[in-house]
C-alpha cells in the first residue's frame, strides 16, 4: 500500500524529524510513504556530511533563516515557497532498485510524469553538468534530477540503510534566489545568481494558475502506484508520529 500524507507547515528540525520517523515506521517490504509539507518560514537544510564553514551567519541571523542538518546527503537546499516531497519505503521492495541512481531515476520517473499531468513540461536530466559550488544544491541538475529544458526544478537527496529509503526533495513555486545566495559566503554573488537564473526552473514560471497541492499528492499517489503496482490510501500524520518527531527533533539543527 502507498500511503498519502499531505502535512502541514513545521519547522526545518521537525520536518527532518518527520520524514525520518515515518521512514522508520516501514516495516512491510511492499508498503510505500509519500508526504508533501511546508517549512514556516525560511530554511536552509545542509547536507548529512556538509561542513558550514561557508555559510555566512551573520545573514542568516539577521534575516531569521533557520539552519537543519538533513539525515540525507548533499548540499545545500533553501526552502521556502515550495512543495518538498518525501519518498520512503523499505530498502527491501523489490521494484527499486538497489543502485542508488537507478533507483533515484525510477523515483524521479514518478515525479515527472505527476508534474506532467498538471502541465509542467519537466523531464529527467540524462546528461552530467559540471557543478561551480560545492555548497549550492541548484548549482546545476545532477544526472537523474528533474529539469525543465535542461534547468533544474527538484533538488532531491537520498539516504538508506537495511530497514528503509529515505528520499525528499524541493520543489520550488517561487525560487528564492536572494536568500540562497545571500545564505553563503560567496566571492562573486552576482556571477552565481546569474548562473542559477540559467540553470534554475519554479513552477511560477510554467503555471499560471496557483498550485494545487490535493492534486500534487493525487497525482503523486496515482503514478507511483503504477510504477510499485500498489495501491493507494489517504491519511494524515497521526499524534504519535508527531510526538516520537519531537523527541528527535534536536538531532537536526545546527547551533551557528
Amino acid at each position: 500500500m502507498i500511503r498519502l500524507i499531505k502535512d502541514d507547515y513545521y519547522s526545518g528540525e521537525m520536518n527532518m524529524a518527520i520524514d525520518k520517523v515515518l521512514s522508520e515506521s516501514i516495516n512491510n517490504f511492499e508498503d510505500i510513504i509519500i508526504r508533501i509539507y511546508g517549512w514556516d518560514r525560511p530554511t536552509l537544510s545542509l547536507g548529512r556530511n556538509q561542513k558550514i564553514n561557508n555559510i555566512d551567519i551573520e545573514y542568516i541571523k539577521n534575516n531569521n533563516i533557520n539552519v537543519v542538518r538533513r539525515p540525507t546527503g548533499g548540499r545545500a537546499v533553501l526552502h521556502n515557497d515550495e512543495i518538498t516531497y518525501l519518498f520512503s519505503c523499505s530498502s527491501k521492495n523489490e521494484k527499486l532498485p538497489k543502485n542508488i541512481i537507478k533507483s533515484y531515476m525510477e523515483i524521479s520517473k514518478g515525479l515527472t510524469n505527476a508534474l506532467l499531468k498538471l502541465g509542467i513540461p519537466c523531464d529527467v536530466q540524462k546528461a552530467k553538468k559540471e557543478v561551480l559550488s560545492k555548497d549550492i544544491c541548484y548549482d546545476v541538475p545532477s544526472i537523474y534530477e528533474v529539469t525543465i529544458d535542461g534547468k533544474k526544478l527538484i533538488g532531491s537527496a537520498q539516504y538508506r540503510n537495511e530497514k528503509y529509503v529515505l528520499q525528499h526533495g524541493s520543489i520550488p513555486i517561487k525560487f528564492d534566489y536572494d536568500n540562497y545566495i545571500n545564505s553563503f559566503t560567496l566571492k562573486n554573488k552576482e556571477k552565481m545568481k546569474e548562473h542559477l537564473k540559467k540553470n534554475v526552473a519554479d513552477i511560477n514560471e510554467y503555471l499560471n494558475d496557483e498550485i494545487n497541492f490535493d492534486q500534487v499528492l493525487k497525482n503523486f499517489g496515482n503514478e507511483f502506484s503504477k510504477i510499485f503496482d500498489q495501491e493507494i490510501y489517504y491519511e494524515n500524520i497521526k499524534e504519535e508520529e508527531i510526538f516520537e518527531a519531537k523527541k528527535i527533533k534536536n538531532e537536526f539543527i545546527i547551533e551557528l
